[in-house]
């Protein structure tokens, strides 16, 4: 196995990287260019233009291998793409910058449709230093990355002195152990090492060895700027050290103490109580130096700050488990959504021939709510793992939420009491209904968590009217009109420190297990990508409050989807009309087109793209081609669209879809065709077939 693979495997395993591959790249004259596209044939092409600089060219597909080989090497420049599957470049830029190893890494965007000012502000936002537009020009793109290549290898020759220092450290303190050299030189060796620690962001201490509890009798280095506590306090109070581990790792670093007389050294990770009461995770690494007689006499170790290592682990760890849960949730919602559709339609069917008997009726709106409530339930695990783009229409939230209310106080239990405070006369929201009720539910499950003991939670809506001088103060704030949602507990509040953090992707106040870390991060996403504004103000001990800002609407929308469609008069075919109905799943296919002749259509059908392919060929008119997105046979549904055009230039198209994957928004489907999600009412389908047909 290779020296690369013995890394690679220590990172999987969560191991420390060999110091000495560290050293490696130092002394490396030749430079790393990462770059990161997911179409081969960009990385071929960019290899061959950059070839001609000498240096050494890794070329990874996603943006997760690109953080993955940043975990353990040094680049001097990265080209990343902006649009890729998973971790997009503005993602994968984001948490480059977030890594301390990496951040100051030069990032240069490449694209191919991103090319307004709207975008070009969001990459520098992300971190890039510049924007290169595709296709490239060589002789430009080898001259810009020229450049960083050229500050990468004089900013290793700086590395390179500094691992000259640090040879000289360890030189210098195995002359003080060994007192090999003489009293003046030795002096002379402290103080240069001293210099030499303060700037690192390492500690190093000595205690005399002793099987009961430990304590340090000197510490050196940069030890404030990592614990917060001045080298002195550790000296004037020896137990302060052991007596700020964490309980839970406490018995586990005292044993390892302990069998240090047998072991001679260890390396071991704990979390530790900083000056300003927060735990803080520390390598500590620790040898056994003997007397003359071999008996244990000192123990030297080095204190090392590796918290923002382990978070960026941790953080990748949670991406590649949401890109799981995402690629579950998409198959579960494909054939989930298809099962649902055959179930809600023949219970609308159901509805519509059995009116006279109202006691049947009932109990088929009973089994058709239940199905609805499924199929909203899928579209919310969509909205979790952030596969389903956002739908919004207008919303009143005097509806919503006390329609939640019995849900939310069964999530509550009887120790909270829950007040619902609507305002009068409230003005209508824009924004997703679903993800409304996500919200409103994450937020009273973080309100629960706060209040294990009992308390009053308020959920209470206004109308706010920002003004200009109002939005000034509010970072992100626009000026208008919002409907506000406001949410308040009486829990146990958040500290200051924490309060610019709850925002941040798997961040969490919660004791392990108890949260993902996702419910505020998705919060945030939805409010802002939805036009609106998100505050929070907390105190300890005196509760949270979270207001929530949407977009004021109008009341020309549908409120909430329609759940009694019984009466809707749907609209129906018009003389000679024909729909061509392309469906691989023969149990939709059929429910499809027997709602398509009831409403007077003339029906064609199609198991695949090439049957329908055949049908265009050989029939006469079609009006409109209504296929699925996602089919077995060899053609999807927009490829069978674009095929169908080329043969009917007139031809008008509706996709239908139960999870349509990377097409998800009506603008991202070929041939301006419209899309209607499965499961689907009659009258639901009946209007879309209609707006198609209208154009």
């Amino acid at each position: 196995m290779s020296a690369t693979d013995d890394r690679a495997k220590q990172l999987e395993e969560g191991e420390e990287p060999f110091h000495d591959e560290q050293e490696r790249s130092i002394t490396d004259d030749v430079a790393k260019i990462l770059i990161v596209d997911d179409d081969e044939r960009n990385l071929f092409a960019l290899e061959r233009v950059l070839e001609e600089l000498g240096e050494e060219i890794v070329a990874v597909r996603s943006g997760e291998e690109a953080l993955r080989r940043l975990l353990r090497e040094d680049f001097a420049v990265i080209l990343l793409d902006v649009l890729m599957p998973g971790l997009d470049g503005y993602e994968t830029a984001s948490m480059i910058r977030q890594r301390e190893r990496s951040r100051h890494i030069p990032i240069i965007f490449l694209t191919a449709i991103n090319k307004d000012e709207v975008h070009m502000f969001r990459g520098y936002s992300a971190g890039a230093v510049d924007y290169v537009f595709k296709p490239v020009e060589p002789f430009i793109l080898r001259s810009k990355v020229a450049v960083f290549v050229d500050l990468f290898k004089k900013t290793q020759e700086i590395r390179r002195s500094a691992a000259q220092e640090r040879t000289l450290l360890s030189e210098n303190l195995r002359a003080r152990t060994e007192k090999m050299l003489a009293e003046q030189a030795l002096r002379r060796s402290e103080e240069r090492q001293a210099l030499i620690i303060e700037s690192l962001p390492i500690a190093l201490y000595a205690m005399d060895f002793s099987e009961k509890a430990p304590g340090i009798r000197l510490m050196s280095g940069n030890t404030e700027g990592i614990c917060g506590f001045p080298s002195a306090r550790f000296e004037e109070d020896p137990e302060i050290w052991a007596s700020r581990i964490h309980p839970e790792d406490r018995g586990r670093v005292l044993r390892e103490f302990g069998r240090l007389g047998a072991a001679g050294s260890f390396a071991i990770e704990y979390q530790w109580r900083c000056a300003d009461d927060a735990y803080r995770c520390f390598l500590d690494q620790a040898v056994l130096v003997r007397d003359d007689h071999g008996k244990p006499k000192e123990i030297f170790g080095t204190w090392l700050d590796v918290t923002e290592r382990r978070r960026l682990e941790q953080q990748l760890v949670h991406a590649h488990k949401m890109e799981a849960i995402g690629q579950l949730t998409g198959g579960i919602a494909h054939d989930f959504n298809n099962m649902l559709t055959v179930v809600i339609g023949s219970l609308d069917r159901l509805h519509r021939s059995l009116q006279d008997d109202k006691r049947a009726a009932n109990r088929i709106e009973m089994a058709l709510q239940g199905a609805l409530r499924c199929s909203d339930l899928t579209q919310r695990l969509l909205a979790f793992a952030r596969r389903q783009p956002l739908q919004p229409q207008a919303l009143n939230l005097n509806e919503l939420v006390p329609r939640m209310a019995g849900m939310l106080r069964r999530t509550l239990g009887e120790m909270i009491e829950i007040e619902i405070r609507p305002a009068p006369q409230l003005w209508i929201a824009w924004a997703d209904p679903s993800q409304v009720e996500s919200v409103l539910v994450n937020l009273v499950i973080n309100a629960r968590d706060a209040m294990l003991d009992g308390g009053t939670l308020t959920i209470e809506t206004g109308n706010v009217s920002v003004s200009e001088a109002f939005a000034a103060q509010e970072p992100d704030l626009l000026p208008g009109d919002y409907v506000m949602l406001t949410i308040r507990d009486t829990g146990t509040g958040i500290p200051p420190e924490l309060l610019d953090r709850v925002f941040e992707p798997f961040f969490t106040t919660k004791d392990t297990g108890r949260g993902t870390g996702l419910g505020l991060s998705i919060t945030y996403g939805f409010v802002k990508q939805s036009g609106g504004h998100i505050k929070i103000d907390s105190q300890p001990g005196r509760g949270t409050t979270i207001q929530v800002y949407l977009p004021r609407g109008t009341a020309s929308g549908t409120t909430e989807r329609d759940r009694h469609a019984a009466d809707f008069t749907v609209p129906r075919a018009h003389d000679g009309e024909v729909v061509l109905t392309v469906e691989d799943d023969q149990e939709v296919r059929n429910l499809a087109v027997s709602i398509l002749q009831e409403l007077g259509y003339t029906v064609l059908e199609a198991e695949n793209g090439r049957v329908a392919l055949h049908i265009l060929d050989e029939q006469g008119p079609v009006h409109l081609l209504f296929t699925d997105v996602v089919m077995s046979g060899g053609l999807s549904g927009p490829d069978l669209a674009a095929e169908a055009i080329k043969r009917r230039p007139d031809l008008k198209v509706l996709f239908t879809s139960a999870y349509a994957g990377q097409f998800v928004k009506e603008s991202t489907l070929p041939n301006q065709g419209r899309l209607l999600r499965k499961p689907y009412r009659d009258h639901e389908m009946a209007c879309a077939i209609r707006s198609a047909l209208d154009g």
